[in-house]
């Protein structure tokens, strides 16, 4: 092999490395990660137990300044990978509405636990945009309310 082949496919071998793994990394020229994450569905993998993110209901994201995301196929994969390696720059927190077209705050978003919802992890987490609409919602029946701060506090790693 010529040296110019090994360089060749070594760049390339670093090119899938960079934009796999379930994160987005800017690349120089790149502009500032704003607004709601950018999940490509069906493409992008979860950062925690790598299975690709399809169902929209249960995704979530952390940014980390203005450069990283990091993006999860279940809400409870995303507080279990921040349990187990909290990023060093403090990150922004997303999760999908269940009921709804929309990225919501994680920290202010009203969370049921229920047997009914069947999250992608079987963590069975549903975040709302208020706790009227989490407690009237039809996949909610027998479940428990949960705030962010609980999520963090009680929830298990299962990825």
């Amino acid at each position: 092999m010529t040296r110019r082949k090994f360089l060749t496919l070594s760049a390339g071998s670093a090119a899938v490395v960079v934009a796999g793994g379930g994160s987005y990394l800017l690349l120089p020229g790149s502009e500032p990660l704003t607004g709601d994450p950018r999940v490509k569905y069906g493409e992008d993998s979860c950062t925690h137990c790598t299975m690709v993110i399809s169902d929209d209901r249960f995704a979530a994201a952390w940014r980390e300044g203005t450069k990283r995301e990091r993006y999860f196929d279940d809400v409870g994969c995303m507080v279990a990978s921040f349990k187990a390696k909290p990023p060093a720059e403090p990150p922004v927190f997303f999760v999908r509405a269940f009921a709804a077209d929309a990225w919501l705050n994680a920290e202010t978003a009203a969370y049921m636990v229920a047997p009914g919802i069947k999250s992608p992890m079987s963590y069975d987490i549903a975040a709302f945009a208020s706790n009227a609409e989490a407690t009237t919602n039809s996949h909610t029946r027998d479940g428990q309310p949960q705030t962010w701060e609980g999520l963090l506090a009680s929830l298990k790693d299962r990825g």
